[in-house]
């Protein structure tokens, strides 16, 4: 997982341009409570130091993309409080700073489908950890209208997960939820079971 997140931030480091001086960065300037940013130095260093602010989970510590010193990245989680926030490097004994900000918690982002299933049908859940629901799940999703928690029996590429339930046999709609360890704010799907 963790090398995952790594190679998506390097994939996503902004390209190194001809800067004369060098300027710290974070990447996407406003994130969500614990999502993982990117931050770096662009414009060269000899020595730098890690990135840090109030803003992120702990320092980030930056790697020069493919060698090379003009373009320094790392990624890591924001904080879980909201608020704008002062992101601090040392470039050669300069210090450099950048503003950035941490938003108000969002409920998670995940699928459920299909929205309409026949009485003990099969309903399929699924999101990923970076984006959808951050920090991952706090357990299976839940609904009155589940036979069982719909559990995560699936994994993918950049934290994705998913699974699979069968639905109860008595027709209405209803609502599954899902909690996120990195969001207080359940996310919730509506469903239903059509009558026979």
């Amino acid at each position: 997982m963790v090398l995952a997140v790594a190679a998506l931030g390097l994939a996503v480091a902004p390209a190194a341009s001809a800067e004369t001086e060098p300027s710290l960065r974070v990447y996407p300037t406003e994130v969500r409570p614990n999502e993982i940013f990117g931050t770096g130095i662009g414009g060269g260093c000899d020595s730098y130091s890690a990135v840090t602010s109030p803003g992120f989970a702990g320092p980030v510590e930056l790697v020069a993309v493919g060698g090379d010193r003009e373009n320094l990245w790392g990624n890591g989680p924001a904080s879980g409080v909201p608020g704008t926030y002062t992101a601090t490097a040392t470039c050669d004994g300069k210090t450099l700073t950048t503003q950035f900000t941490v938003l108000d918690y969002a409920p998670p982002s995940w699928g459920l489908g299909p929205r309409e299933v026949a009485p003990g049908g099969v309903i399929s859940g699924g999101s990923d950890t970076i984006h959808g629901c951050p920090g991952g799940p706090e357990g299976p999703a839940t609904s009155p209208g589940f036979a069982a928690p719909l559990q995560w029996t699936r994994g993918g590429n950049f934290g994705r997960f998913s699974g699979d339930t069968t639905v109860v046999t008595t027709p209405g709609t209803y609502t599954a939820t899902l909690k996120c360890k990195g969001t207080p704010i359940p996310g919730e799907i509506e469903f239903t079971v059509v009558a026979p």
